[in-house]
């Protein structure tokens, strides 16, 4: 196949997938996958049959086993007929931000398979339903470090914008004016930081918490309206616009019990596993929001 006279991809193509939660990143495993999607995520793709997969973007294509793609890039996936394990690394995940360093021009990157035997070991046990629950966690995480290494380290994270991402999951009811006050911010310049140290909009972040929270009921069967309201949607209809263009399909591509077999074994209470994961120095959120509100604290 050549990618640059083969038209790309327009709709999704979803066989049965498995699906597995981290907390902070998704795996998702299925026998071929077209779609055309934007994510807020990190992705990272690994074909398991010996074939390349394709990525277009509006900057150029690429091709590979194992591929990367920066977080916010506009794609479409050609990998028909082809085995894969996908993960994407939510803003929350240690790694994400190592991600940027994916030369934006095409916002992906081929890596070379060869030096990450493991990563497609892991991939394939957890394809063939041979790899679950915390054994699959610890194993993918390791191998997700393996692919992060590629690329340069980000430089540390700015205090205060660890505090918003933890007060935003764990209080996804907190508005963003409420976030920017308890870290003595003004909501333009609050925004204006996390922008600049996540490469990630503030409003889109709280959007991706949404998404992380429908996608508990992957495989579900629950209703559609259900799940939008448990995740914060206002209605289904934004729920099913906003999960279609993250993930190239609508929901009902997933959540239905025999689209997607969800590995549920030994997942964690995830309001715990965020507060055990909190970086020191950021204060308990409800602490945080109840000092803003009693102090009156005057943004800067």
């Amino acid at each position: 196949m050549n990618p640059e006279t083969e038209a790309a991809p327009a709709v999704a193509e979803l066989p049965r997938g498995r699906a597995r939660l981290l907390g902070d990143g998704i795996l998702y495993a299925a026998a071929g996958l077209v779609s055309a999607s934007q994510r807020h995520a990190a992705t990272i793709v690994l074909a398991l049959g010996g074939q390349p997969m394709t990525i277009w973007t509006a900057r150029g294509t690429v091709q590979g086993e194992l591929l990367v793609v920066r977080p916010l890039v506009r794609k479409r996936l050609l990998a028909r007929g082809v085995p894969l394990v996908l993960i994407d690394l939510e803003p929350n995940h240690p790694q994400y931000r190592a991600f940027h360093g994916v030369n934006p021009w095409p916002g992906v990157a081929a890596l070379d398979l060869a030096r990450h035997a493991e990563f497609r070991h892991v991939a394939q046990a957890f394809y063939q339903g041979q790899l679950h629950g915390s054994e699959l966690d610890q194993s993918a995480r390791w191998a997700i470090e393996r692919v992060a290494s590629e690329f340069p380290p980000p430089p540390p994270l700015d205090l205060r914008v660890q505090q918003m991402m933890t007060l935003m999951d764990e209080n996804p009811c907190c508005s963003l004016d409420e976030v920017a006050c308890a870290v003595g911010l003004s909501p333009h310049r609050a925004s204006q930081l996390f922008s600049k140290c996540m490469g990630l909009p503030l409003r889109r972040y709280s959007l991706s918490n949404k998404i992380r929270r429908a996608a508990r009921f992957m495989g579900s069967g629950r209703r559609l309206t259900d799940v939008a309201l448990e995740a914060g949607f206002v209605d289904s209809a934004h729920f099913a616009k906003v999960w279609t263009q993250t993930y190239g399909a609508s929901p009902s591509h997933f959540f239905p019990a025999q689209r997607t077999a969800m590995d549920d074994r030994a997942l964690p209470d995830w309001i715990d596993w965020h507060l055990a994961r909190r970086p020191p120095g950021v204060g308990n959120p409800e602490k945080v929001l109840r000092a803003a509100a009693v102090a009156g604290a005057m943004p800067e």
